[in-house]
């Protein structure tokens, strides 16, 4: 992380009235985690393309995303 970085991310936590690490984890919550403000966090990226696949598209997604959520059993054990 650059120095100005890290000084801007010093001046918000207090700002805040936090710790460094309190403000650290509560941004990663937030912006990582879904956490915070009582609501989930809601993802848009993809709205464009809502209603503009055909089948055969949607098929292949399905198919992709069914692959990458087997879980690898080499990297749990």
């Amino acid at each position: 992380m650059g120095p100005g970085a890290e000084k801007k991310i010093r001046k918000c936590a207090v700002r805040e009235g936090k710790s460094l690490n309190r403000f650290l984890i509560d941004l990663i919550e937030v912006n990582v985690m879904g956490k915070g403000e009582g609501k989930p966090r809601e993802f848009n990226d993809l709205d464009e393309l809502i209603g503009s696949l055909n089948k055969d598209d949607v098929k292949a997604i399905e198919q992709s995303v069914r692959k990458q959520r087997k879980t690898d059993p080499e990297l749990w054990k």
